[in-house]
């Protein structure tokens, strides 16, 4: 796995330019509080569905404003997701 622990804005041209598009877990700050964190098989194309438009109401509520990611691939990806979920106890989740 490769963890990205540069914090990056959140923002759509950060997402397009940073973000590979591939499998992994990613990290939503606000304020650099952990918010949420989620895994994808399509990372650029989840983050930026996110920086689009976030329809989960805990997450409109903590408006990230950073993030971090990891590339992770197959059910590596879910087990890092919890792991990290363990780890960083973030404010909203699924």
């Amino acid at each position: 796995m490769i963890y990205h622990r540069k914090w990056f804005p959140f923002d759509s041209k950060t997402v397009q330019e940073e973000v590979p598009a591939t499998s992994g877990v990613y990290i939503l700050f606000s304020h650099q509080e952990c918010a949420y964190i989620g895994a994808s098989k399509e990372l650029k194309a989840e983050l930026s569905r996110l920086v689009q438009g976030i329809e989960n109401p805990c997450l409109k509520e903590h408006a990230p404003d950073e993030f971090q990611f990891e590339v992770a691939l197959g059910d590596d990806r879910n087990e890092r997701r919890d792991e990290l979920i363990q780890e960083l106890n973030p404010s909203c989740r699924d």
